[in-house]
């Protein structure tokens, strides 16, 4: 297959279909998203200044800073990252990332439960671990990831006096 062709490969979300996750590092921790989510990667370069939303064919995302809400160490931030673009049927943000893996194609039972050393906030942070690299990527929870976007939409909406449709 052509690497053009494997570009235009997207993972339709069937119950038959396995599990794919884009494989990432952040502030040196491994966090994967569902590659269904991801739109696209781009270089810091590509997207300018770290707080710039970028638009991409005309769609802005906004930037969410995930070093910021995960507590990470952020000196990786000015040099070489990339920035992943997610999309839900909700919202689009991008995600500034130190580096990204590749896709990974699990199984169901790959997907590990957390532990219950993760008692508090994190339980909505993570959807459960998968093995990685001898160590363990944690999945994103994509709501939690899109949640302060999709409660700025219902917030000025609302004062709008606009009926919000985000839950």
């Amino acid at each position: 297959m052509s690497p053009s062709a494997k570009r235009e490969e997207r993972v339709s979300p069937t119950s038959t279909s396995q599990p794919h996750f884009l494989i990432t590092t952040i502030g040196g921790r491994y966090l994967a998203f569902e590659a269904e989510l991801v739109q696209g990667v781009l270089t810091n370069e590509e997207v300018g200044l770290p707080r710039h939303d970028p638009v991409v064919q005309g769609i802005p995302y906004r930037a969410i800073d995930l070093v910021e809400r995960l507590h990470l160490p952020c000196e990786w931030l000015l040099g070489k990252a990339s920035v992943v673009l997610l999309a839900d049927e909700r919202s689009r943000g991008c995600v500034r990332v130190q580096k990204v893996h590749g896709i990974l194609e699990t199984h169901g039972a790959q997907v590990l439960s957390l532990p219950v050393q993760f008692r508090g906030p994190e339980r909505r942070w993570y959807r459960g671990m998968i093995l990685f690299d001898r160590s363990v990527a944690l999945v994103l929870n994509t709501a939690w990831v899109f949640e302060e976007q999709v409660e700025g939409v219902e917030s000025s909406t609302m004062s709008k006096g606009i009926s919000s449709i985000a839950a």
